[in-house]
């Protein structure tokens, strides 16, 4: 079960858009089944012109280009469900959606605090 298939079953429908929503960042994770959040995300992502050109030739040789545009999603479903381990999508309310690669957090990577000096 998904993150947000455990909130609605924890808090509700209502409750647990109220948090996704109020969410500033939004961190994505491959591996999630339910069909419905899965085409939000893809919508909430967006759409982009998708260009293709096709040539047709003739029984006589003549060629025709004919070049069209259809909308397409910048992520459909089943990409964000199989992004691979280790890869997020991040989703940020001013920017565009980010995908990145996710490292392991150690105590080694952890900044230390500056250092002050007794007074």
């Amino acid at each position: 079960m998904d993150t947000t298939s455990q909130a609605r079953n924890k808090w509700g429908e209502h409750a647990a858009s109220a948090i996704w929503d109020a969410s500033i960042v939004k961190v994505i994770l491959g591996g999630a089944s339910a069909s419905k959040d899965l085409q939000e995300l893809s919508v909430l992502i967006g759409e982009h012109d998708e260009r293709s050109n096709t040539v047709t030739i003739s029984d006589h040789g003549t060629r025709s280009l004919q070049r069209s545009t259809r909308r397409a999603a910048v992520m459909p479903p089943e990409r964000i469900r199989t992004l691979p381990f280790g890869t997020g999508l991040i989703l940020l309310r001013s920017a565009l959606p980010i995908v990145t690669e996710l490292r392991r957090w150690t105590s080694r990577h952890r900044p230390q605090a500056p250092h002050r000096s007794a007074q």
